[in-house]
């Protein structure tokens, strides 16, 4: 009589990037046994990145300056991409039939530049034996003695050796990864949009900058989170904090985006409000404006400052000011002339609210020092993983937050072998 295989069961919890990708190199082993969990279809999460274009990763190569782009995580990542890279991930993904290209800001995307072709593929590799699918949410995991009890929101219950919590930073993982006795860092949005009090520049809407420079100032209490302390304040028990980042920006009908914003609303996750925000929308200096005023005295000042930004923005910068922008730039008064070139290169935004509801990550989660970054176990319960946004681990535009999501997926999966 033939014997029977011995199988390792695992649940994953969260079938996004990180779940799906693990459920695929699990299950290359015939000797595992994979149930995937979630209410959405298998990689949905991935359908809205790149824009629909699905940016896969970052082409970054320094491994060093890649971690900079995790505002959290970047000393647990070193660990976590010095065992699988960027160069892993798209050697994987081309093995996978995914072939990628690196575009010219080092975003790297599929050759078919389709989110919904890349989730197809992906899709296809779980059409195995020994992966099933449940399209429930799960409610709670249970530890009963070496095995879990996974229960779904319909009261089924499912039993297995092992469990790999991948729901990403707006699932129940975070409740789960806390019953079980985890240490859940604060929840805050990451890169969204942000609201300012000038809400005249809300008029507007579509208009983008490129390549701006930012500088941020900001507050924290003095047990917040931010590392980057410039300032002690006693009195208000607070620390001054400054970030600078660069990048496009753009007004929309009730709040500011673009990727500057994202980076600064990162940044700034746990930085209190309001704060202030100093803007140079041009790479021209200051003396390079006053020539050009200074060379076309007979121009308006609305033509001559419409050479440095768009007409409909020094038009609105006029009328907030109640400036006369039909007057010869030889008129112009001193004063004129000083809010007209700040508002270029060093205009002041005050931050008032975070939109919670644009955001594209979630910044905070599983405490790292809980999880071993060369298995991605828990250092609590063991047989317990975590992979991707569910851990304390965020990064900006660009391919980053996939990357964790892949690299994860890989050491986790590797840690079954």
């Amino acid at each position: 009589m033939e014997q029977e295989l011995i199988y390792k069961t695992i649940g994953v919890i969260g079938c996004g990037a990180s779940g799906g990708l693990a459920s695929i190199l699990l299950t290359k082993n015939p000797y595992i046994k994979v149930t995937a969990f979630d209410g959405k279809e298998p990689f949905t999460t991935l359908l809205p990145t790149g824009g629909g274009r699905c940016n896969i990763t970052n082409a970054e190569e320094d491994l060093k300056e890649f971690v900079k782009n995790y505002p959290r995580g970047e000393k647990f990542l070193l660990s976590v991409f010095s065992r699988f890279s960027q160069k892993d991930t798209r050697k994987l993904f081309e093995n996978l039939g995914i072939k990628t290209f690196v575009q010219k800001d080092k975003r790297v995307f599929p050759v078919s530049e389709s989110a919904v072709k890349t989730v197809k593929i992906l899709k296809e590799h779980l059409n195995t034996s020994n992966f099933s699918y449940v399209k429930e949410n799960v409610k709670s995991v249970i530890k009963e003695g070496k095995t879990f009890k996974i229960i779904t929101d319909s009261k089924k219950e499912y039993t297995f050796d092992n469990v790999i919590i991948s729901t990403g930073g707006k699932g129940r993982g975070f409740e789960i990864a806390k019953s079980l006795g985890h240490k859940i860092t604060e929840l805050k949005p990451s890169l969204c949009a942000l609201d300012i009090e000038e809400k005249y520049l809300y008029k507007l809407s579509g208009m983008t900058f490129n390549n701006v420079e930012a500088e941020v100032n900001t507050a924290v209490l003095k047990d917040g989170h931010s590392n980057s302390c410039n300032e002690i304040s006693p009195a208000c028990k607070t620390i001054a904090v400054k970030h600078n980042c660069n990048g496009d920006i753009m007004f929309a009908h009730k709040f500011i985006t673009g990727p500057c914003i994202f980076k600064i609303s990162s940044l700034s996750a746990y930085d209190n409000l309001p704060f202030e925000i100093t803007l140079r929308l041009t790479q021209c200096t200051k003396e390079e404006i006053e020539s050009e005023i200074k060379n076309n005295q007979k121009k308006s000042i609305k033509n001559v400052f419409s050479t440095f930004a768009p007409e409909a923005f020094i038009q609105e910068i006029l009328n907030q000011n109640k400036i006369d922008g039909s007057k010869q730039t030889a008129q112009i008064k001193k004063s004129e002339k000083e809010i007209l070139i700040n508002s270029l290169i060093n205009l002041k935004l005050h931050v008032t609210d975070r939109i919670s509801y644009s955001e594209i990550v979630t910044a905070g989660g599983v405490d790292l020092n809980e999880i071993n970054p060369k298995t991605m176990e828990s250092k609590i319960v063991k047989g317990l993983y975590f992979i991707g946004e569910v851990m304390n681990i965020d990064g900006f535009t660009g391919g980053f937050n996939l990357q964790n999501c892949w690299s994860g997926a890989y050491i986790c999966s590797k840690s079954f072998e």
